[in-house]
This record gives structure tokens, C-alpha cells and sequence, in this order.
């Protein structure tokens, strides 16, 4: 008569393990549905069971399945379909199971897993074009550069178009590209479109406030007689500036906007309150497999994006070094360097605090709020 059953213990392959030393979340990316323990005896099975040699699979001997915590953390394991136990007798042999587990440990190992071997893989990446216009532009050596980008990535032409002389070829040049373009302006710089473009342009109005009302108004009229989509970007550095915004979204009519909070270097609580992450905010964010696996990999802000300023200075993110110039070298060369030198693309959340956390992948990839604070981390929970 069989007296004892010892068992093989696994997770599902669509639950990703976030696991630290003191706590261990489990996400089931099918639901949404998570699972999280602080008990030693769990984080030093789930430790085991993500082990290399385990291929995710971990002997459960019927003494160690019977302490109490281990017994009620596999039952509502199963009661959410996030795991389960497999009597070994009812096996030929241990069990192999794919883990959503990310295994790539340097930076030529994610080069690799992102094809990026030729410069034909690495421009296909390209996601985002953004050019930065002002009096000093070089408009027909600018439409030279961009004429050697492959692919379709999109256009946002950034800055006081009026100020670049022979703008309006460049919006022709763009205009026969089938990829998205934005035309990125304040308020105070928007002008008329031909119709032409109306099909193939949209517009990204910024706010600063305080602002001119009696310029507002007006580029509210010239945006409303024609047909291009518009959104609005309020810069808000206060609970202040958020009321004002929102009375002017109403007054306006506005459909499209954003809310983009902006550091001032004294407005630290106003982010602490407003921006700043809390478990909940965290865990309300819906996550695939792919999910987690591109932020352990990339920048979800910065991947795929090279910005273009006016003197052809090119960057990957404007608060670290310039790529090159483009009327120098290439696009080749320029993301070449981005891959092999660059911070942005591949900047993610390995660094302490977030690396002893686990929402450490749940978490968006750092942004420039990090960098303008000063601090790896926006978020209530790891300091």
C-alpha cells in the first residue's frame, strides 16, 4: 500500500516568475491574475524550479509538499491555473517544461537574439525619425540623408517649421512616404497646411502654460479649418497646471490631448504624487509573454529612434552623446554606434533598486524622467 507520493512540481509556460530575495510574484499573462508569497520555503522552491538543470521542473517529496505553506501556496496555484503537481509514479520519466524565462545575460547575446548581424537587420529596426528644424537647417542635404533610410519608419518633424527655409520641401519629400509623419509645434507656431498633406500629416500641439490666450484661440481656428488629426500635449508641472489644462481641454472642445508632466528640479513631490508608481498602478498594467521579454531586452521609450537636429547632430536619446552627424556618416554608421557604444536602446531596469524587485519587469522601461531626477527608479515601492 503506497504510504507516501512524492511529486514533480512546475509553473504554466505563460506565467512569468518574478522572484527577489524576499518576496516572489507570479503573473499569469492569460488573466492578469497574480500570485505573490514572502514564505522562504516558497521562494526557495520556485529558486529551484528556475534553475538551468531543473528545465522547470522540481521533485516535491511528499514530506516537503505537506508543510503547511508549501501545501497552500500550490493550492491556489492551481485554483488559478498557474501550476501544478504531478504524482512521479504517474510518469515515465522527470517532465520537461518551457519556462517564459529570459536568459540572455550580455549585450552580444540580445544583439544576437535581435538579428543584428548586418546593417540590413539593425536599420530594420528604425522605428521613429525625429527632426529637429530651426533657421540653421539644411533642408536639401536633410532630404539627401533621409532619401538612405530603408524601410518606413515614421516622420515627426519637430520645432518652428517657418524658421527653416524650403520647409515646405521637405513636407513634399515626406508627403510621398506611405509612413506615418507628425508635425510637433507649440501653439504659438502652428500654420496652415496645404491640402495636399491632409491625408498624410497629423499634428502634435504642445502647451506650456502659462499661455497666450489670444494665440491659442487662433491656432485653435486654423487647425479646426482643416482636416488634420491634432493632439494636444499640456506640460504640467503642478496639481495647478493640471486644473488649468483641464479647464481649457473644456473650454476648447479639445478630443485629443495628453497630461506630460514636467520635472522642474523643486516640483519632486508633485511627481512623488502624480507620477510615481504604486504596486497598484504597477500590477493594473496588462502583460504578454512578449511583454516582459521586450523589457528585459530594450528601452520600450528609446528603442528604434534616432532623432536629427538642426545641425545634423544625430542621438538616440538627447541626454547622451551624439551617434554622429549626418552629413558625415550614415545611417548605418550611426545606428552601428548606437548598438555597439549607445545607452539608450538597450537601457533597462538591471540596476538597484530594480533588480531586487520583483516588478522589476512589470515596470516600464526607464525613461527620461529617471535621468532628469536623478534616480533609477519612480516608484513607491524599492527606494
Amino acid at each position: 500500500m503506497k504510504t507516501s507520493i512524492n511529486y514533480w512540481f512546475t509553473i504554466e509556460p505563460y506565467v512569468f516568475v518574478g522572484i527577489a530575495k524576499e518576496n516572489v510574484l507570479l503573473y499569469n499573462t492569460l488573466d492578469g491574475v497574480t500570485l505573490e508569497s514572502d514564505e522562504a520555503e516558497v521562494i526557495e522552491l520556485l529558486y529551484e524550479m528556475l534553475k538551468e538543470d531543473n528545465c522547470g521542473v522540481v521533485l516535491l517529496t511528499n514530506e516537503r509538499y505537506n508543510q503547511k505553506k508549501i501545501k497552500d501556496f500550490i493550492s491556489e496555484l492551481r485554483e488559478k491555473y498557474m501550476g501544478d503537481i504531478i504524482e512521479i509514479d504517474l510518469s515515465k520519466g522527470k517532465p520537461v517544461q518551457l519556462l517564459p524565462f529570459y536568459n540572455f545575460s550580455n549585450k552580444h547575446e540580445i544583439y544576437k537574439k535581435h538579428n543584428f548581424s548586418s546593417f540590413k537587420n539593425e536599420l530594420r529596426n528604425l522605428s521613429n525619425i525625429s527632426i529637429h528644424i530651426n533657421s540653421t537647417t539644411n533642408i536639401l542635404k536633410l532630404i539627401s540623408f533621409l532619401k538612405s533610410i530603408p524601410g518606413t519608419p515614421s516622420f515627426n518633424i519637430v520645432g518652428n517649421i517657418l524658421e527653416a527655409e524650403e520647409y515646405d520641401t521637405l513636407l513634399f519629400f515626406l508627403n510621398q512616404h506611405p509612413s506615418p509623419k507628425d508635425i510637433s509645434c507649440s501653439y504659438l507656431n502652428v500654420i496652415p497646411l496645404q491640402p495636399a498633406f491632409e491625408n498624410n500629416f497629423s499634428y502634435r500641439i504642445s502647451v506650456h502654460l502659462p499661455i497666450d490666450m489670444e494665440q491659442l484661440k487662433k491656432s485653435r481656428q486654423i487647425l479646426l479649418n482643416q482636416t488634420f488629426p491634432v493632439e494636444y500635449i499640456f506640460d504640467v508641472s503642478s496639481i495647478d497646471d493640471c486644473m488649468q489644462a483641464e479647464r481649457l481641454i473644456e473650454q476648447f472642445n479639445i478630443e485629443q490631448y495628453q497630461l506630460k508632466p514636467v520635472y522642474t528640479g523643486d516640483n519632486i513631490n508633485f511627481f512623488e504624487e502624480n507620477v510615481f508608481l504604486k504596486k497598484e498602478d504597477i500590477l493594473a498594467t496588462s502583460m504578454t509573454i512578449k511583454d516582459f521579454f521586450s523589457r528585459q531586452a530594450m528601452n520600450i521609450f528609446d528603442f528604434g529612434k534616432i532623432n536629427i537636429m538642426p545641425n545634423g547632430d544625430a542621438y538616440a536619446n538627447l541626454n547622451y552623446p551624439a551617434l554622429g552627424n549626418i552629413y558625415f556618416e550614415s545611417i548605418n554608421e550611426i545606428v552601428q554606434k548606437e548598438i555597439d557604444e549607445g545607452k539608450s536602446w538597450l537601457r533597462i531596469r538591471n540596476r538597484r533598486p530594480c533588480n531586487e524587485c520583483v516588478y522589476q519587469w512589470l515596470c516600464p522601461s526607464p525613461s527620461d524622467y529617471e535621468i532628469a531626477i536623478g534616480r533609477p527608479n519612480l516608484c513607491h515601492i524599492k527606494k
